[in-house]
C-alpha cells in the first residue's frame, strides 16, 4: 500500500520513504499538462506529417514564454531526455501543436 511519497513495507511492517514517480502523459492538442512547480524529465514527439513543430511555455494558461520547441521537416518521432530535468514554475503548458498526432511527457 501506497500513501503519498510512503511505502508500506509489508516485511519490516514499516513506512518506508517511496522513490519519486514520474507522471507519463500523453497529449493530443494544446493546453495545460501541468499546473504549478514540476520537472520534465523526458518527452517524445510523433507527428502526423512534415513540418510539424511544438512549443512548451512555463505558464499556466496560453501566451507564455517559450521554454522548449521543435520544428521538423521529416515525419519521424523523437525523443527528449533533459539532464538536468527542464524545471517549470507556473506549470507545463503546450502552446503549439502542428501537424503532430501526439506529445507523450514523463515529469514529476
Amino acid at each position: 500500500m501506497q500513501m503519498g511519497n510512503w511505502l508500506w513495507n509489508h516485511i519490516s511492517n514499516r513506512w518506508e520513504k517511496a522513490l519519486a514517480v514520474v507522471t507519463v502523459d500523453r497529449r493530443i492538442g494544446t493546453g495545460l499538462i501541468a499546473g504549478g512547480a514540476h520537472k520534465l524529465y523526458w518527452l517524445t514527439c510523433t507527428p502526423g506529417a512534415g513540418n510539424s513543430v511544438w512549443e512548451i511555455t512555463d505558464s499556466a494558461i496560453a501566451l507564455g514564454a517559450v521554454l522548449i520547441d521543435c520544428f521538423s521537416t521529416a515525419k519521424e518521432s523523437k525523443g527528449f531526455t533533459f539532464n538536468p530535468p527542464c524545471p517549470f514554475t507556473d506549470g507545463i503548458y503546450l502552446e503549439t501543436f502542428t501537424n503532430m498526432t501526439s506529445l507523450t511527457f514523463g515529469y514529476i
